[in-house]
């Protein structure tokens, strides 16, 4: 006769289990700690695209409009402020709008800022914060690198919602 040999039993041991888990355990909180900064990262290329689009809209508005308060306004470039028997040009320190409405802006200095940013409009003045939900912009203009009668520099600064802010900037010659 032979003798009685017990049947293998397959399987883990209680420790076999809890040691799996715990590892297990570990190795999904290290993959989620890679995960979680990456996802966040994921909507920035979407604000700096919107922010490129903002900024090149805005400023190809701006580099639209005439040099100066008292240049002509037509397009034609008849005359330029500070020329012979024209009126001088707008002083620094006059910079920002006339009093009017962002739709009525008819000259580069007009969207001067002072320094603060403002939300998003169009150019006739219409509110699109829901479109470009917590974005802000701001625009400097300055004539103190050429002088007040031959060119301003423009700064546009687009502030997207994470923070960042995306910077413009283009010369408007008194032509």
């Amino acid at each position: 006769m032979r003798p009685y040999k017990q049947p293998f039993a397959g399987g883990f041991t209680l420790i076999e289990l809890i040691v799996g888990i715990v590892v297990l355990a570990i190795s999904l909180v290290v993959i989620t700690s890679f995960l979680a900064p990456q996802a966040l990262k994921s909507v920035d290329p979407v604000y700096e695209v919107r922010s490129a689009e903002l900024g090149s809209s805005l400023m190809n508005e701006i580099l639209g409009k005439s040099f100066d308060e008292n240049s002509d306004h037509t397009g034609g470039g008849l005359w330029r402020c500070s020329e012979t028997g024209q009126l001088s040009c707008t002083a620094a320190s006059d910079f920002g709008p006339e009093g009017e409405d962002r739709g009525q802006y008819n000259d580069v200095d007009d969207y001067h800022t002072n320094g603060n940013f403002i939300t998003i409009d169009d150019s006739l003045g219409v509110d699109l914060s829901d479109i470009y939900r917590n974005f802000s912009y701001r625009v400097s203009v300055d004539s103190s690198d050429h002088g007040i009668n031959a060119a301003k520099r423009i700064d546009v600064i687009i502030r997207a919602p994470n923070g960042i802010d995306y910077a413009f900037s283009a010369y408007r010659w008194n032509y």
